[in-house]
């Protein structure tokens, strides 16, 4: 099935949704310098490559060929640690402004306990500048929003974001939960349809916890980074959260990235090797990555030195944000649920077959997430496996999601080892389950024969496609 969905949706759109009334209506791939050359650092693939990665390429298929030139403004905060706004590749049109906010008459005209917060929040400092003097924030914002109109530069995802900058990170690269949770709940009072956090962490705390929540009963999409210590997501900071769309990295070769966090967690994944950026004056963001390996400088782009190349997820993470966000500015009725379903429902499958524990659903797929219905998903996981006693045999029951917006029907089926050539049937489903709910019991004795299993869940969707997902079982 691998590949499958982008042609699939993007066919169905066609016939469903009909024709645009035009390619002159449509946006056209960017014109600018960095978008289509390779080489800048001697590699030897291009330069926005992870852009061309996901569906954002120059052909006539181009995924922003999808959404008409007059889209809406779409609000997203970039939780992070600011933004150089001063950039020649970066437009003030791109940013939020707080329209209940008097720029400069040191009142809080909008009451909401921060005075003049037009453009956002340093909560570092307690004020209304939040500037970049560490270069990560910008990195990412341009990611989402560089501008188009500047030649010799760069492109961003989304050319209809509004950036709310909200300085939650300090000069260090440093960050306090009380900090995010404060910059995530002003970004979901002041509208911010999407939410950009690529930060790290320890175990969630109750503040950011209440905060997502919030942020999510608001209507945001939460995008979070999975982190760069390849360790277990499951209790990495707010990445933890199943409100959360978390992003782990692939590199240019479409492999999980080994810094890369991992986990039942992961919701999909994105380039997140030496991805191209904007670089904030006087900053140089990887001299600060731990293990000491980094010669300060060499990551500088162009005879000018204001671009950047870096890996980690969080950059992944924004690539994830602009889609999401252009997803909305062609559709602003779309909901934060449907937005993270279509988003997983469509990505790429790479990797292990199927959803697994290092790219998620797989890497995004811009052209097939713009294409898709807005009640589109389908969806497959095995949350875990319990043994239950039934009359009197012990059997196996699978527990996970088979959901899709028109279920056809799923199956189980078991195979022996840990990459099975052969699968045997041991249930089927025919009604959809949501999440952690009963899937179907494999007996005990269906488990003899070897030491360890592999269950396999496939999900069929009324349209031909299908996925599939893997939970490996040690027996004895």
């Amino acid at each position: 099935m691998k590949g499958r969905f982008s042609l699939l949706l993007v066919l169905q759109c066609m016939l469903m949704c009909g024709s645009p009334a035009g390619a002159e209506d449509m946006l056209s791939p960017p014109e600018v310098r960095y978008f289509s050359s390779k080489g800048s650092w001697k590699q030897e693939f291009a330069d926005q490559w992870a852009l061309q990665r996901i569906g954002f390429d120059s052909s006539p298929q181009s995924a922003w060929r999808l959404v008409k030139r007059d889209a809406q403004p779409v609000i997203v905060a970039v939780i992070d640690t600011g933004l150089d706004w001063d950039h020649r590749n970066f437009s003030w049109d791109s940013l939020w402004r707080n329209p209940a906010e008097t720029q400069g008459n040191g009142i809080d005209d909008d009451k909401d306990g921060f005075v003049d917060d037009v453009i956002g929040w340093n909560f570092i400092q307690n004020n209304n500048r939040p500037w970049d003097h560490d270069g990560h924030g910008t990195l990412v914002a341009g990611i989402i929003a560089a501008a188009w109109s500047d030649k010799d530069g760069m492109a961003g995802v989304n050319p209809f974001a509004r950036l709310m900058i909200l300085k939650g990170i300090d000069d260090f690269g440093r960050a306090r939960a009380s900090k995010i949770a404060e910059a995530i709940t002003f970004a979901a009072d002041h509208g911010a349809r999407v939410i950009n956090l690529s930060i790290g962490g320890n175990k969630i705390t109750e503040a950011e916890r209440a905060a997502v929540e919030h942020a999510f009963s608001k209507g945001a999409v939460i995008v979070a980074a999975a982190g760069n210590e390849g360790v277990d997501v499951s209790n990495y900071g707010i990445a933890a959260s199943d409100k959360v769309l978390v992003v782990g990295a692939t590199d240019v070769n479409d492999q999980h990235a080994p810094f890369s966090n991992w986990g039942k967690n992961i919701s999909v994944a994105a380039p997140g090797v030496d991805v191209m950026s904007l670089r904030a004056r006087r900053t140089d963001t990887m001299v600060s990555i731990p293990g000491g390996k980094y010669i300060a400088g060499s990551h500088f782009v162009g005879s000018d030195k204001r671009y950047y190349r870096a890996s980690g997820t969080s950059f992944a993470a924004p690539l994830v944000t602009g889609l999401a966000s252009l997803m909305i500015a062609k559709d602003p009725s779309l909901t934060n649920v449907q937005v993270m379903q279509i988003i997983k429902s469509t990505a790429r499958d790479v990797g292990l077959p199927g959803v697994d524990q290092y790219t998620g659903y797989g890497i995004v797929d811009a052209s097939a997430a713009l294409a898709a219905p807005k009640d589109y998903f389908l969806l497959a996981g095995i949350s875990r496996l319990a043994p239950v006693q039934k009359g009197n045999a012990t059997v196996v029951r699978v527990f996970g999601t088979a959901d899709a917006n028109a279920f056809k029907s799923a199956r189980i089926e078991i195979g022996q080892g840990d990459n099975p050539q052969t699968w045997k049937p041991v249930g089927t489903i025919a009604k959809p389950v949501s999440s952690d709910g009963p899937l179907g019991d494999i007996a005990a004795s269906a488990l003899a024969g070897a030491k360890v299993w592999n269950v396999r869940l496939i999900v069929q969707h009324g349209n031909g496609a299908q996925r599939e997902v893997r939970y490996k079982l040690n027996v004895g």
